[in-house]
C-alpha cells in the first residue's frame, strides 16, 4: 500500500511495537493473521494520510504529477459514477464471508495464496467465492453471461 520498501517496513514495526505494549488485548483476538493484516492495513492508511497532510501544509510546488486526462464531460461523469454506484451497491449485496474475499483481492491488491494464508482457507476455496462474487456483480448490473465471441473472418 505504501509503495516504498522503508516505509512498509517501518509500518509492520509500529505495529508489532503497539502490539507489544497491548498485549492483553489480544487476548480478545479470534484470528491473529486478521487482526495483523488489519491493523498493518491501518497502520498503511494512517501514514499515508499523514504525508498527504504534510504534502498538504509544506505545499505542493516540488511535485510533478503525471495525471492521466480523462473526459470530463458531464455526460461521461455522470454514467462513470453511477455505474461506480451499481458497482459498490452490488458488492455490499454480497455475502459477508464473500464480500471480504472480494475485497482483499480485488480493493487490497492481495493474491490468493496471501488471502488464503490470511483467512486460514484453501486457494480452491477463495476461487469459488471471486467465482460467486464475479457472478452476483455481473447479474446485479445486469452483464450477460455468455457473451457471444466474434468469429474470425479469415477461413482456412
Amino acid at each position: 500500500m505504501v509503495r516504498v520498501s522503508d516505509i512498509a517496513n517501518e509500518v509492520v514495526e509500529d505495529v508489532f511495537m503497539k502490539v507489544w505494549t497491548s498485549q492483553s488485548l489480544l487476548r480478545n483476538v479470534e484470528n491473529l493473521s486478521v487482526y495483523l493484516y488489519v491493523a498493518v492495513k491501518n497502520q498503511s492508511l494512517n501514514r499515508l494520510s499523514a504525508q498527504a497532510r504534510e504534502w498538504m501544509v509544506s505545499g505542493l510546488d516540488n511535485l510533478e504529477p503525471d495525471v492521466a486526462v480523462i473526459n470530463n464531460d458531464p455526460y461521461t461523469f455522470t454514467v462513470t459514477n453511477e455505474m461506480l454506484n451499481r458497482v459498490n451497491h452490488a458488492i455490499d449485496q454480497l455475502p459477508p464471508r464473500c464480500k471480504m474475499i472480494f475485497k482483499l483481492i480485488r480493493e487490497d491488491g492481495l493474491k490468493y495464496k496471501e488471502v488464503a494464508a490470511i483467512l486460514n482457507i484453501s486457494v480452491n476455496t477463495i476461487d469459488v467465492q471471486m467465482a460467486t462474487a464475479v457472478k452476483r456483480i455481473s447479474e446485479a448490473l445486469g452483464i450477460p453471461k455468455n457473451i457471444p465471441q466474434q468469429q474470425s473472418a479469415k477461413k482456412i
